[in-house]
């Protein structure tokens, strides 16, 4: 082995390349430190990113609530547009808006205790909820307030409806007349029906012996027919010159007055039987309920004379 002079340049030359090398090496790792300080990555405790993800999630929260509420006044035109009763909306309406109410504020609740690991709400749009809050409040007491007032005001008229009724029942108590019937006698006389309704005379037959044109027969049968008068088409008691002929003719034929009377003429029975008691024709009657139908047939009985 070859030993090294003390003197020689070739030592020299060797000490400076290992000097230069750990020079280098210290420049390298200068720049490295560089580069990775202007890389800088977001700290996790960063919340710029959930604050923004946070706030688009109430945007549509409260879009969502404007958009229910549209529903619900349009679904409140539409009710009244139907004609409902105004009593029954306005419950609805409140129903609707405090449902509405509530689910504000449960999400107001949740949006001030957010889940542990999120970021705050943005002040922006809790105090926008909070004035959506306050109109619902707002529009829920104005709602109980009409409901209020349409339950007194229908107090009010179930209590004048109960007034009229008591008068009413007072003023009819005034007219009723207690009658008691004679007894029947039979008769071997054809009967001639009348019908009195609307406060007229419904003759089935008229003087001319031809069928009355104020009925409606409704024939059952080959013989048998319903008689419906014709409002406004009867014979008045107010033609007395008529109505003697058609009693005149009835007694030419030999036959009794047999009287079907409707509760809303009882007034013009009293006044026609004066009229028959003149004419010296016999009469019978009965009484039927306001909607009732008189079926006439050949095999039927008519009251007999009293």
């Amino acid at each position: 082995m070859r030993k090294l002079r003390p003197h020689s340049e070739e030592s020299i030359d060797l000490l400076l390349d290992t000097i230069c090398d750990v020079f280098g090496g210290f420049v390298f790792i200068a720049c490295l430190l560089a580069l990775l300080s202007n890389h800088k990555t977001p700290t996790p405790d960063d919340p710029t990113g959930t604050s923004g993800m946070q706030g688009r999630v109430l945007a549509e929260k409260l879009e969502a609530a404007k958009s229910e509420l549209a529903g619900l006044q349009k679904l409140n035109l539409k009710m009244k547009d139907l004609g409902q009763d105004k009593l029954q909306t306005l419950i609805h309406e409140r129903n609707d808006l405090q449902a509405t109410l509530d689910r504000l504020r449960k999400q107001h609740s949740s949006s001030l205790n957010p889940a542990p690991g999120t970021a705050k709400d943005p002040v922006g749009d809790i105090t926008e909820i909070r004035s959506e809050v306050k109109a619902v409040d707002q529009r829920v007491a104005e709602a109980k307030a009409r409901k209020e007032a349409a339950e007194k005001k229908a107090g009010d008229l179930a209590a004048q409806i109960q007034s009229i009724r008591s008068k009413i029942t007072a003023e009819d108590e005034k007219h009723v007349e207690h009658v008691r019937f004679p007894k029947e006698r039979q008769t071997t006389k054809a009967a001639m029906n009348i019908i009195l309704k609307y406060g007229a005379l419904y003759p089935l037959i008229d003087s001319s012996g031809e069928k009355y044109s104020g009925l409606t027969r409704v024939m059952k049968g080959e013989e048998d027919f319903e008689a419906i008068p014709k409002k406004s088409e009867g014979m008045l008691l107010s033609d007395a010159a008529a109505v003697r002929r058609l009693l005149a003719s009835y007694k030419r034929w030999g036959g009794y007055i047999s009287l079907n009377v409707f509760p809303d003429s009882f007034e013009t029975f009293r006044a026609l039987k004066a009229l028959i008691l003149e004419a010296g024709l016999d009469y019978g009657f009965d009484v039927y309920p306001e909607h009732f139908i008189i079926t006439f047939s050949p095999k039927g009985t008519s009251p007999a004379p009293l």
